[in-house]
This record gives C-alpha cells, sequence and structure tokens, in this order.
C-alpha cells in the first residue's frame, strides 16, 4: 500500500479495478445506503483506517492524500 501511495497511486481505485462486476455493484449498493444512513465518504475512510492501522499513516501523512481517496469514492458511486 505504501508503495502504491509514494508512486502517487489511488489506493480505492487499485482495489476497485481488480474487483469484479458484481462487488463493484455490492460495494457500491452498500457505499449508497451509508451514504443515505448520513455516513460521509470521509467516515468510511476512517472506519477503513482503523480496520486497517497501516493504511493510517499513509492516509495522513501524505498532502491531499486523503483528499484524493474521497474524491475516488464519490467518483466511483457517481459511476452506477
Amino acid at each position: 500500500l505504501k508503495i502504491l501511495a509514494n508512486a502517487g497511486k489511488s489506493i480505492v481505485a487499485t482495489y476497485l479495478n481488480g474487483c469484479s462486476p458484481q462487488e463493484k455493484a455490492t460495494y457500491r449498493r452498500d457505499l449508497n445506503n451509508l451514504v443515505r444512513m448520513g455516513i460521509t465518504a470521509d467516515e468510511v475512510l476512517d472506519e477503513v483506517s482503523r480496520q486497517m492501522p497501516k493504511l493510517a499513516p499513509i492516509m495522513e501523512g501524505r498532502e491531499g492524500y486523503k483528499k484524493t481517496e474521497l474524491l475516488e469514492l464519490e467518483r466511483f458511486l457517481k459511476e452506477g
């Protein structure tokens, strides 16, 4: 993950690009349900970082990286 971040690659986009169309549809549905419940993309990334502690320093340690990941999540939701 750190190598991807250091190369300026989105961890979110890399993960989602590796998912099958069925997995993407499931993730999109689940994320949209969270948004409808009032949970923000920022809160989702915070929870992912909490569950994957190696991500937290990557997300927080690079200027603008978390914002880029948030935009990637929002783009993914709008795709569907």
